[in-house]
C-alpha cells in the first residue's frame, strides 16, 4: 500500500519528536501511545488553514509543512502524516478506510506490532489517547468521554459514550487500503460545503489528559468554562489562551472566519 509517500530526514523526526514532547525509543507500544497522546495535545485539530487554502485537498508538501510547523489540521492531514512518521520510525502502519455515515469519508490508522494490530486515530477530532489493540474491547475513560472498539460482524466500531449510552461513531474493516481510495473523499470535503462540517463550521481543538480547549463554530470550552465568541479578535484572544504562539502566530483567523461566513451563507 504505497501511493503516499513524506520524506522526512533525521532533523525532522527529531523536530516533530520535539514539538509533541516525546523522546525517540524502539518500536514498542508505549512509543506508539507516547506519539499519539503528544499529537492529541499539542498538535491542534483545526480547519483554519483549510478555509484559507485553495479549495483542493493537501498536497504532499503542505500535509508536511503545517505538521511539522504546528499548525495541524484535519483526519486529511493529521493521519497521514502519522502513517509516515511511523513508517520512517521503524513501526507498520497501514491506512485503513473508515465508514462515517458514506464509506470511505475517514482515514484511520492500523499499526501491527509483534503480529498483534493496534488502531489509532489522531484525526477525528475527539481525544483518542491511545491505541487500542482490535480485539479488546476494553473501555477507555478520559474527563472528555469513554470509547471502545468493539466487532461487528466483519467491522469494527469505535464507539463513544458521554453519559450512559453508547454510540458507533465510525467504523472500519482492519483491511490496509491504498492513500487514493480517498479521493472522492478529498474531492467532495474540500469542494462542498456541508458534505462534511469544515466549511460551513470551525473546528479547532486541541486535549491534555485532564483537560482540553475547544472551539465549536463560536462556542468555545476550556478550562475557564464555556465562552460565546463573537468575533475574529476574540477568537484570536483564546486561541493566544490556549495554543502555542507557533500556532496562532500562523493562522490567519479573520481570513478563515470570513471564508467560514461566506460559505454558511452560501456565497
Amino acid at each position: 500500500m504505497v501511493d503516499f509517500e513524506i520524506q522526512l530526514n533525521d532533523k525532522e523526526i527529531e523536530s516533530f519528536l520535539q514539538q509533541i514532547h516525546v523522546a525517540k525509543t524502539e518500536v514498542s507500544v508505549e512509543f506508539l501511545r507516547k506519539i499519539v497522546n503528544g499529537i492529541v495535545e499539542f498538535v491542534p485539530f483545526q480547519n483554519l488553514t483549510m478555509l484559507t487554502a485553495p479549495r483542493s485537498r493537501p498536497t504532499v508538501e503542505t500535509i508536511k509543512f503545517e505538521m511539522l510547523n504546528g499548525l495541524g489540521g484535519l483526519c486529511t492531514a493529521r493521519n497521514p502524516f502519522l502513517h509516515e512518521l511511523l513508517r520512517h520510525l521503524g513501526f507498520q502502519p497501514r491506512f485503513v478506510s473508515s465508514t462515517m455515515g458514506e464509506p470511505d469519508c475517514h482515514i484511520s490508522l492500523i499499526v501491527n506490532i509483534s503480529n498483534e494490530d493496534w488502531w489509532v486515530d489522531v484525526g477525528n477530532g475527539y481525544p483518542y489517547f491511545e491505541p487500542i489493540k482490535l480485539g479488546d474491547e476494553t473501555i477507555h475513560s478520559n474527563w472528555f468521554f469513554s470509547y471502545r472498539i468493539v466487532k461487528n460482524s466483519n467491522r469494527w466500531e469505535v464507539q463513544h459514550n458521554f453519559s450512559s449510552t453508547w454510540t458507533t461513531n465510525h467504523s472500519f474493516t482492519s483491511e490496509g487500503v491504498d492513500y487514493s481510495r480517498f479521493d472522492r473523499m478529498h474531492e467532495l470535503h474540500y469542494t462542498v460545503p456541508g458534505w462534511g462540517p469544515f466549511l460551513t463550521g470551525l473546528r479547532v481543538n486541541r486535549f491534555w489528559n485532564d483537560g482540553g480547549a475547544v472551539l465549536r463554530d463560536l462556542r468555545a470550552t476550556s478550562p475557564h468554562g464555556e465562552e460565546n465568541l463573537k468575533s475574529p479578535k476574540e477568537i484570536v484572544n483564546w486561541l493566544e489562551t490556549w495554543f502555542s504562539s507557533t500556532f496562532f502566530a500562523k493562522v490567519d483567523v479573520v481570513g478563515a472566519f470570513e471564508s467560514w461566513q461566506n460559505e454558511k451563507s452560501g456565497v
